[in-house]
């Protein structure tokens, strides 16, 4: 896994928003149907056997409530499950919602939504159980115990999507013992109100943070949950060897009939991509976590052997600096300017074999408010020095320049070290453990500047903002790692997000690029693209829009 980053996102479709998200695929053991789906040579998937995927890095935390990283929501998917989830198919296919716990997915049509869009119903399973050893059934109170657990939660991270749930804020203050507004109807009904109409609630529920977990298990383990996750999908966790592997194992209890295939997934730690690939081609692997390194991408596509097992996606992703405002001299926004004026992105695509577009502004491609061709910054050193000896520093500074140690990051801060050198910014490059890295920057006043990357929850804009750019997120513990914070964008945040004109708000967001811009709350580098491989022993493999690697929907020939 690459810098600590989300990487969901389906379509909003109460947004009407259209989005097409181009995918590329080769079969894996058999051919692509016309339906999207890879399938071994015989079309059947069959039982049993155990899948290996390859990560250098392992989880900052199993526990759905706070963990908001690659790996962590990879494994997490294969654990918990929610009210939705989005369908096990390739390409625009795989961004629909469709139940999960729930019985339907709730609309304005089915009764699920009331006409003003303030009350959301869902009606639960009869019947599903939790993993072994709690083996009880899941009702709606299991589900409130969840939600307001995550609230509470110290550490949670994305509270911000939830807190106009009626009753959030006054619980998140102390002032309630409750949210209010997410109910226990019966054992089959939850009813959530929110204090106004938003029209992306489904997709933050979709999150994992909304996974549901027992309480009772919760208070056995306590501070420990982290690495002892249990909930209601298709896997169980089994064991965690740090540094080593994680292992999980079939659920018995999974309500879903002949789901999943596999007997075990076990994610082996240890691997960096180099190393990764070599044992996937030896089969001692079945599919790399954290991509082909990007040296090996072209030799891999014409590879006669195993070109049929590469696989790309375009993510609606970003790769930026963040540019801690608390910390001098990155307080001064001409600084920050400077700096976004000073790297040379298209050496950053070259150094990834192109697997990544260039980036001038804050949303990605594929993410509504994007406006194509929109640049606020480029490539020009005189500029940045001149921005530099207006900000009081003509002949540049030292500093420190952060960021983990997965292949190609080193690699690309190494470009932008270089760059920072010529408009006389002399950076040190300090490459850290992903996990150590990814709780640093969320520390204030710690670390000054580095490399961070944002995979999309749903393609919505409330996702971009909310996270990076609100005043809850400029937080220890958030995801805002410049720490930079706007009244005025604020304003226009909580605006937008009330509105239920699906143009009109998309058109504000996009306006909020202007103000984000204004300011170089960070700065943007490139758009990446996800190419990774599976081996010869791996049936129906596919990567997932949402879920990238599915390993649940996989099977072993």
């Amino acid at each position: 896994m690459s810098g600590a980053h989300t990487r969901r996102w389906t379509i909003v479709a109460a947004l009407a928003v259209a989005f097409a998200l181009a995918l590329t695929l080769a079969a894996c053991g058999g051919e692509t149907d016309e339906g999207g789906e890879a399938a071994t040579g015989d079309g059947a998937p069959k039982q049993g056997g155990t899948l290996t995927l390859s990560y250098l890095t392992e989880p900052s935390s199993l526990d759905p409530a706070i963990a908001w990283n690659v790996i962590d929501w990879q494994i997490e998917h294969e654990i918990f499950e929610g009210f939705l989830r989005y369908a096990a198919k390739p390409g625009d296919e795989g961004n629909v919602l469709e139940p999960c716990l729930a019985t339907e997915v709730p609309s304005v049509a089915n009764g699920g939504i009331s006409e003003d869009g303030l009350v959301y119903t869902f009606h639960l399973r009869e019947g599903v159980k939790f993993q072994p050893p709690v083996d009880r059934e899941v009702t709606a109170t299991d589900f409130k115990y969840s939600f307001e657990r995550m609230m509470s939660e110290p550490r949670a991270p994305a509270t911000s999507f939830y807190m106009g749930v009626v009753g959030a804020e006054e619980f998140m203050a102390g002032e309630a013992d409750e949210i209010s507004g997410f109910k226990a109807v019966d054992d089959y009904t939850v009813e959530i109100t929110l204090a106004s109409p938003d029209l992306s609630f489904l997709n933050a529920l979709t999150m994992e943070f909304c996974d549901v977990v027992p309480q009772e298990w919760v208070e056995q383990w306590g501070k420990e949950i982290n690495r002892n996750p249990l909930g209601t999908g298709r896997f169980m966790f089994d064991h965690w060897t740090p540094g080593q592997e994680i292992v999980l194992k079939r659920n018995p209890n999974y309500w879903e009939e002949g789901k999943p295939y596999l007997d075990e997934i076990n994610y082996v730690l240890s691997f960096n991509p180099s190393t990764a690939l070599l044992k996937l081609q030896e089969g001692e692997v079945d599919a790399l976590g954290d991509g082909l390194p990007p040296s090996d991408i072209v030799r891999m596509q014409d590879d006669p052997q195993w070109k049929d097992y590469v696989y790309t996606q375009p993510l609606i992703a970003i790769m930026y600096l963040w540019l801690n405002d608390g910390m001098p001299p990155y307080d001064n926004p001409k600084v920050r300017e400077a700096i976004a004026w000073a790297v040379d992105r298209d050496n950053l695509v070259k150094l990834q074999a192109g697997q990544a577009e260039a980036l001038y502004q804050f949303y990605p491609p594929g993410m509504p408010g994007h406006v194509e061709g929109k640049q606020y910054y480029g490539y020009d050193p005189e500029k940045a020095k001149a921005l530099l000896a207006e900000a009081g520093y003509p002949d540049g500074f030292e500093t420190m320049i952060y960021t983990d140690n997965v292949d190609p990051n080193p690699k690309l801060m190494q470009s932008v070290q270089a760059d920072l050198k010529v408009i006389g910014i002399d950076a040190e490059l300090k490459t850290m453990g992903n996990n150590a890295f990814y709780n640093q920057q969320g520390t204030p006043n710690t670390l000054c500047m580095g490399s961070f990357s944002w995979w999309m929850d749903f393609p919505d804009p409330s996702d971009w903002i909310g996270p990076l750019f609100s005043k809850a997120s400029a937080v220890p513990g958030g995801m805002n790692s410049s720490f930079w914070w706007s009244q005025e964008l604020e304003d226009a945040y909580v605006e937008a997000q009330a509105m239920t004109d699906p143009e009109a708000r998309i058109a504000a967001y996009s306006a909020m690029q202007d103000i984000i811009a204004a300011d170089t709350a960070y700065a943007p580098l490139f758009s990446p693209v996800q190419t990774t491989m599976c081996s010869k022993n791996v049936g129906g493999f596919y990567l997932h829009p949402v879920y990238q690697i599915d390993p649940g929907s996989y099977w072993r020939l």
